[in-house]
Formats: C-alpha cells, structure tokens, sequence
C-alpha cells in the first residue's frame, strides 16, 4: 500500500486531469508446462498451436470489427495482424516441436524469448517498443492453447484509473472515455500503442512511472494523474483533491469554449487567412484531426508503413494506406511525404549499414535516390491514390536543387509508367519540398520555381541551423525558435515563395505555438501544420488578431539582437493581448 499523498513520475502522452479510483490490472502469470514428446505426438501438437493461433485471430478481429465505426486505432490492430499471421512464428514454433520435441505452450514460448531478444538488441527505440505487441499476441497464443479468456478491462468498474504493466490495444479497445478516467502504465513511450489510443479515446494517460507504483498500489485508493505534467498522486489529501478539481473544471469549460471555433475560419479580422492543418501519423489521428477544425493534413509522415516488420510495404499495400488518408480528409488535401527513414530508423528490409553520424546521413531524400527501386514504389502508390482525394507529395531532407531536379524526374518516369499501364491518376499532382536544412533556405530561391510548394520543418531547420541538439540537456537552453537567425530564414522562405508564386506553410512544432502565431503570420505564413488539439486556440487568437499589430510586432523584433530579447517581448505582447488565453495555456499543459 502506498502512502498518503506518496507522487510518482512519468512521462505525460495524453493532456488532461483524472480523479478517480485505481484499477490495478495485474496480469496473470502463466506458468508454461514444459515436456518433451515422442515423435508420433508432433503432428498433434503442431494442430493444436495451429488451433490456438486461428481462435486468437478470430477473437481479435472480433474486437476490431466492434470497434469500426468507431473511428480508431484500425492500424495499431493491424499491426498486430501482422505478427499473428507472420508465417514464421508459426513456423519456428513448429519447427521446436518437429525437431526438439517439445510441447506446443514450451515451443511458443521458446519462440517469444527469441524475438524478445531480437528486438530487444535493436538500437531504434521504436522498433524495440514493438517487442510488447509479440509478447501480447504470443500471450493470447499461449491462454487460447491453455484453455483461458485473456485478461481484460471490460468488467472495469466506471470512472477508474486504469494502472497496468501495460496495455495491449485489445484491452484498450475495450474501454471509452466515459468508462475509465485514465491511464497509468509501468512501460511505455510516445510511440506506445496505448499513447496513440489514449490521445484518441481523449483519456489522460501517463506512462512509463516505474515497476513501484504498479507492485503495491491497491484496488481502490484514490489516484490524481495529472496527464500534463505526468504527476501520479496516491491517495491525495482533500485540499489537493479540491484544487485539482478546480482545475479539471476549468479545463472542462475552456475545451467547451475552444471548440466553438472549430468549424470559424482562421482568419484576422482585417481579413488575412490562414489554413490551420494537422501533422498525422495514422489514420486515425487524421479524423480526430477533422474533429478539431483542421482544414486538411499538413504533413503525413510514411515511415510507420516501413517499420515493424522485415520486409518492404509494397506497391499495392502503400497504395492503400495512402487512398486511405486522402480518402478521409476528402475533399481537403493530405500532404504526404516521401519516406523519411534514416538517421536511427533504419528498417531492416533496406539492407544498410550503421553508420557513424546517421542524422546528417543517408535519409530522407537521400535514401530515396540511394534505393530508387523503393522511391519508384512509393511514387507509384501516390500516384494511383492520388484518384481518391486530393494528393500534395512533400520531398524531406533536401539540400540541393538537383536532388529536387531528381525527383521530379522520377516523378515524371512514374506518371509515363502508369499512363502506359492505362492507369488512372491525378497528373497534376503537386510536388512540394521541405525546407528543413539551412543550406536549403540559402538556396530557396533556387529550389522555389522547381516546387510547386514548399514547407519550413522547423524541428530541424532550427536544430541544424543554431548547431544544437535540442534532446541535450547541456544547450537545449539554445534551442530557440524565436532566434533572429532563424527569423531571417523563415523570411527569406516566405520571400521566395511569394516570388515564385507558391504557398509556403511550415509543420515544425513552431506552427503549433500560440506564442508563435503573430511572427509567423507576420512572417507571411499562410499554412500551419501542427497537433489536433492545438488548433482550436489558434483560430481563437487569430480571429482577435490583426495582421496589422503582428507585423508592428515582428519589426520591433528583427531590430533586436539576442533570442531572449525576442522572446521575452513576444511573451509580453501575446500575454497582454490575450492573458486569459495563455493563462489557460498554462491550464492545458
């Protein structure tokens, strides 16, 4: 039992406050039975797992047929498909039962401390984090073989705060937003399922707080999770429980405020637009992202078809992710862009080698070129989704003209190819480049007449341009987005568009700041690209705003000299205009 008022840490992944009691969902632990056969069992044995693996398949296609419609995680489940009709977990399974003569349950779970060593040897973090999916699908394997129902949350009691371990997307998929409060896991990262699920469900969750809390809390005590800060509070004192009930009703009443903008137009009142879109991974971001009054997809990111798995997503299998996409943010548009892998995330199925610097080396566009096979594809798929909405394709790391030259013409080879094959597509698809390296900016001028659209990745512009890391703790103080020389070269972007004719909007974290908005309006930004939930307050603040007062701002501060003077006067101007606003800023977290 933990004490009264005892706080724990973990990583916040989903904004919000719950109160309520915990729910401790301990996992039964299986004791696999472990003996030797004769051979005249093997084919028995082999029928059984077989049997075992078809009645997991069927259960979990139950669960995710119940949740169509509903809107959510139909990826995250296919992901798990994928190992569960992965041929050769079953095979290798069988192959310890024909050729070491061990029961079915000990030749699975053989089988599951493989993997788990394998995955657990890979340097990406990412990847490592899909050993949990194996070990959920070998664990439903192995109850289905031993004749019992799998743990789960369907019996929860309402309003409790889930504290598990960690989730499985079939357990999460069992629960909604008004069943559990929250979630609280031992494991897990951003990249989690139970992340993406619990930003989905819109259900507060804080992950990763340690084995701990987990061991001994009971079923019961009343938890305080504070999914802005990852604060887990046990068994708070009443004044605490009061002051955060205050603040969940404020929280509560400035949601209700904001989505009374979601479906304004972002526009200032002396009359200057902008379209406010969304960066998505998966599909089902890309309709809460509608939800929230995003005017169409800003940036989807296409490495997740490319990881968690051995191989290579084909043509085919691209092609309908991407038709997917377009098709849910019709009659909007979805700017997909090509793969961005590289760097410490390097799937398998590519075949390279490690290399000693992999930020500043074979990625993004560079990859492609380096395998044109894999970027003909992925044209190719873009290309014939194209028919289902409208498609902007956006090039990522570029840093010369002729990488963008390059392209193109494998665009062009790619449209010749599908026109001979009678395909159908859109010709005209837009081609956009992604201004995310300093040499890049320098050029812009050079690469703008060669795009018929660009986009300013400020993550990296910034990181590359101030030489900071911004994920070290010794200068992440240096990582300034407000910095003058990254001013001038969001200036200088927006200038060469604008000569060119072109829209130049941005996707970087920058585009999602409220604090942000007037520089970049000023700046001649039209197009913002950032999280869901972010955009409501940002049509807020600029449907008060005139695009008059953000360029008197943005001169006074291109006449000073240091980041922080900038910052500071910025925070001044935006808080004196809008104090209620960024005083429930710091309410959201």
């Amino acid at each position: 039992m933990k004490s009264r008022g005892s706080e724990h840490r973990g990583l916040p992944v989903s904004p919000g406050i719950a109160i309520g009691p915990a729910y401790v969902l301990r996992r039964e632990r299986i004791v696999i039975p472990e003996h030797r056969i004769r051979d005249e069992q093997a084919d028995g044995e082999v029928e059984r797992l077989r049997m075992a693996f078809a009645s997991t398949r069927a259960k979990l296609d139950e669960i995710k047929r119940g949740m169509q419609g509903t809107g959510l995680v139909g990826t995250i489940f296919d992901a798990q498909f994928l190992f569960l009709e992965d041929p050769t977990l079953l095979q290798h399974a069988e192959a310890n039962i024909r050729e070491h003569g061990l029961n079915a349950e000990w030749a699975l779970q053989r089988e599951l401390r493989r993997l788990e060593e394998l995955f657990e040897s890979l340097p990406d973090p990412y990847l490592r984090e899909r050993a949990s999916d194996i070990g959920f699908i070998v664990r439903r394997v192995l109850q289905a073989l031993m004749g019992r129902e799998p743990e789960g949350l369907r019996n929860a009691p309402p309003g409790v705060i889930v504290v598990a371990e960690d989730l499985s997307p079939g357990e999460v998929a069992q629960v909604t937003r008004q069943s559990v409060a929250g979630f609280v896991t031992e494991t897990g990262s951003r990249t989690s399922h139970v992340t993406i699920m619990a930003r989905s469900l819109e259900i507060p969750a804080v992950v990763a707080v340690g084995a701990e809390l987990v061991r001994e809390l009971a079923d019961g005590v009343t938890l305080i999770l504070d999914g802005r800060t990852g604060r887990v509070i046990v068994d708070p004192d009443p004044t605490t429980i009061a002051e955060y009930q205050k603040q969940l009703a404020d929280l509560k009443a400035l949601s209700r405020e904001l989505f009374r903008y979601v479906d304004l137009p972002a526009e200032t009142k002396d009359g200057v637009a902008m379209s406010l879109l969304a960066n998505v991974d998966q599909l089902e971001e890309a309709r809460d992202a509608l939800r929230y009054g995003a005017e169409g997809i800003g940036l989807y990111r296409t490495e997740f078809l490319f990881l968690n798995r051995h191989d290579l997503p084909g043509e085919d299998e691209q092609c309908a992710a991407y038709a997917r996409i377009l098709a849910a943010v019709a009659p909007y548009s979805a700017t997909i862009r090509t793969l961005d892998i590289g760097g410490e995330k390097v799937p398998t199925g590519l075949d390279l080698s490690d290399e000693a610097n992999p930020a500043l080396g074979l990625r993004g566009i560079r990859m492609s070129h380096h395998r044109p096979d894999v970027f003909r594809t992925q044209l190719r798929a873009l290309l014939r989704a194209s028919t289902q909405g409208k498609l902007k394709i956006l090039l990522p790391m570029v840093s010369s003209l002729a990488e963008v030259e390059q392209a193109r013409a494998a665009l062009d080879v790619a449209k010749r190819e599908l026109a001979r094959e009678r395909v159908v597509f859109d010709r005209d698809v837009p081609l956009g480049v992604m201004i995310e390296t300093p040499a890049a900016a320098m050029i812009v001028d050079l690469i703008a007449p060669y795009a018929d659209f660009l986009s300013i990745g400020t993550n990296d512009l910034l990181q590359y341009t101030l030489a900071v890391d911004r994920s070290n703790e010794q200068v992440a103080y240096l990582y300034e987005p407000l910095h003058p020389a990254h001013l001038r070269m969001i200036q200088r972007i927006g200038q060469a568009a604008r000569r060119s004719g072109i829209v130049v909007g941005m996707c970087g974290e920058m585009a999602g700041d409220p604090l942000h908005v007037w520089i970049l309006l000023a700046l001649g930004i039209r197009e913002l690209s950032m999280a869901p939930f972010a955009i409501p307050l940002l049509k807020r603040i600029l449907r008060d705003s005139t695009a008059a007062e953000a360029r008197e701002l943005l001169m006074e501060c291109l006449r000073l000299g240091g980041p922080q003077d900038i910052r500071q006067r910025v925070e001044q101007r935006m808080r004196e205009r809008f104090p209620v606003e960024f005083e429930r800023m710091a309410l959201q977290g």
